[in-house]
């Protein structure tokens, strides 16, 4: 806990950097709005900040002072500007009561899902959004990390996390989004209350605090929430503009969050190019296609310089800006194309319809509306039949808001640019990679479209009654899913250590591996939870990297030496029936002889996996262990951990 509390210091001094870096033009903000695009961009300067001081060699281990330094600067400058009385709040009253406490309920959601370990079900936290940032303070340095391609991804967030992981572990890194969520609520207020009233804030705030993947990952170490809020101010800022080509800051303000928003996810670079075309088109529509050009121009160069940062890194480092995705384009370090057709395949799992109808334009709106009502097919696992977790899910909400202002007239210049940017958003989202996680940088402009609309339009109630049946579902679904659940581990009726033993199916396995490997370093197959280790560790398995040459390795005694020329002392692979058949894995262990003599695969299912280059090491592995070059030193409930001889 005071580890939490440490990092809400942070990001209360993280407000005093934006306030002060942004202040020159959000002095004519409503006062929520900068209260909360201040904190949002400041943790971003923050986070920024560590790359510079992460990228030089050990300069993570004195990092946290010039940080820690810059936010308790900040820290002041709130402390100054509140004793000065420049905060003024109005005390909610009447109606405004039950919007507070909803929203309330969701923060309180949010932190115990911060207070938790982090579980099965929070993937991507344990897999690589703690994992790298580990990674790297035990080196003292940023650097290139060969077998997680993420790694390279832009890592404003993650960067935050590293010293949260410092001070606080897996809370104090993960307090972190709950602060990006908080300042987002106050932004999403802000901006609404300044273009349609108070009420429409209340509204957009309640609507965007209740999305289900929201309300859950802002608990959590995923970064969807803090990238949904820059990319999606950025467009709110950007129709602001173009409603009003007077207002220079909002430009400014506009290329600042889109930049923030490149500096966080791949995927912020296609909302720029959105947004840039828009102003193009808008302006052109006015005849004053020269002030939209220099309007594009002003907004893309802003963003290129708060954002292209880790581009430049990953040029130096791999030599693919977006590694390590179009590597037909740009190649890429340790890396092929037979990977990169792997990876691709993977993204495109996710959507309406067959993998090979996916994306056939007349499946498009089946696409989009299946956000509504078949949730489970953008999100894992088993999205191929539907399964996801509905917790992954962006609700009704959004899509009733855009086609209500579609549909319901009233368009104005604001409204007309954010419908043009979600519709050509969509556009390539469906062409790309249809995961509903990467719809939420337009939710932010959906609803503060939704507060407009519950104000503005004659179906606004129909609207009213939508959002609120939403609510409830979200924070039933989250109460049900997750709270219940974490709150036994962050109030301390459940231990740390039994909670992730019970909820992780690795955890058993992770502790053993601790003790066992000591000094050694484990590759590990079909496992990515190493942030759970305390010793050197790589994903083993072949699509991960160019690491192990498996393609030049046709028998056992090769692999063993191979894997010991590497580096590594002990391997570790999962019999977990997530990721193995049974009946696969008791012909393995047959064919290594673990419990008699060696069975061996039949040589149809043996060639099999030998022309398949993903399979090719369990072949190779189980004659390794076979011929005693690889002996089993420990079981455990999923998996088995061997030592090379």
């Amino acid at each position: 806990m005071v580890g939490v509390l440490i990092t809400l210091l942070f990001a209360v001094g993280a407000m005093g950097v934006g306030h002060f870096s942004l202040g020159r033009w959000t002095r004519d903000s409503d006062p929520a709005e900068a209260l909360g695009v201040h904190g949002l961009a400041g943790l971003g300067i923050l986070g920024l900040l560590t790359l510079f001081v992460g990228i030089v060699p050990d300069g993570l281990k004195w990092g946290v002072f010039v940080v820690g330094a810059v936010s308790v600067a900040g820290l002041a400058f709130v402390a100054k500007t509140f004793s000065e009385g420049r905060f003024k709040f109005a005390k909610p009253q009447g109606p405004v009561l039950l919007f507070v406490l909803a929203i309330t309920i969701c923060v309180v959601f949010a932190l115990v899902g911060v207070l938790a370990p982090s579980d099965t079900l929070d993937w991507d936290t344990l897999a690589y959004h703690l994992a790298v940032p580990k990674i790297w303070m035990a080196s003292g340095q940023i650097h290139y990390i060969p077998f997680i391609h993420q790694s390279n991804f832009p890592y404003t967030v993650e960067n935050l996390f590293i010293w949260g992981l410092t001070w606080g572990g897996q809370s104090g890194a993960k307090a972190f989004t709950l602060s990006f969520f908080v300042y987002g609520l106050i932004a999403i207020f802000g901006v609404t209350r300044s273009r349609y009233g108070s009420l429409a804030g209340w509204w957009a705030s309640l609507a965007f605090a209740t999305i289900p993947v929201v309300l859950w990952e802002s608990g959590t170490g995923y970064i969807d929430v803090p990238h949904g809020l820059f990319g999606g101010l950025g467009v709110l800022f950007a129709a602001r503009a173009i409603s009003d080509e007077k207002d220079r800051s909002s430009l400014v303000l506009s290329g600042i969050m889109l930049g923030f928003d490149a500096g966080t996810k791949y995927t912020g670079l296609q909302t720029i190019g959105v947004v840039c075309f828009t102003f193009l088109v808008a302006y052109s529509l006015r005849k004053h296609a020269v002030e939209g050009l220099k309007a594009a121009v002003l907004v893309g160069v802003v963003a290129g310089a708060v954002g292209g940062s880790w581009y430049l890194k990953n040029v130096a480092l791999t030599g693919n800006p977006v590694f390590p995705f179009f590597y037909e384009k740009f190649g890429g370090k340790g890396w092929d194309q037979r990977r990169a057709d792997t990876y691709r395949n993977e993204q495109q799992n996710f959507g309406a319809g067959s993998i090979a109808t996916r994306h056939n334009p007349t499946e498009l709106g089946n696409a989009v509306l299946g956000l509504a009502y078949q949730p489970g097919r953008y999100v894992n696992p088993g999205e191929e039949k539907g399964n996801g977790t509905p917790l992954g899910a962006v609700g009704v909400v959004i899509l009733c808001a855009g086609l209500l202002w579609a549909i319901g007239g009233k368009l104005g210049s604001y409204e007309s640019s954010i419908l043009g940017v979600v519709g050509l958003s969509l556009l390539m989202w469906f062409f790309l990679s249809q995961q509903s996680r990467y719809v939420v940088p337009l939710s932010v402009p959906l609803v503060v479209l939704a507060g407009g609309a519950i104000e503005r339009l004659k179906m606004g109630k129909l609207l009213m009654g939508v959002v609120i049946a939403q609510a409830a579902y979200s924070l039933y679904l989250v109460y049900s899913q997750r709270f219940e659940m974490q709150s036994q581990a962050a109030f301390g009726k459940v231990s740390p250590e039994d909670y992730q033993t019970q909820t992780i199916g690795f955890y058993e396995s992770s502790q053993g591996i601790n003790k066992q490997v000591g000094t050694g370093k484990v590759a590990l197959y079909d496992e990515v939870f190493g942030f759970l280790l305390d010793v050197p560790y790589v994903w083993a398995n072949p699509p991960h990297s160019l690491l192990i040459p498996y393609d030049s390795l046709n028998d056992g005694a090769a692999y063993a030496q191979a894997m010991k020329k590497v580096g590594f002392t002990h391997i570790y692979i999962s019999t977990s029936g997530l990721v193995k058949d049974r009946d696969f894995v008791t012909r393995w262990i047959a064919a290594m002889g673990l419990k008699e003599a060696p069975v061996p695969f039949s040589s149809v299912e043996r060639k099999a996996m030998l022309d398949n280059y993903e399979n090719k090491w369990m072949v190779l592995f189980s004659d390794a262990v076979a011929e005693k070059l690889i002996e089993p030193v420990q079981g455990f409930k999923h998996g088995i951990l061997f030592k090379i001889q």
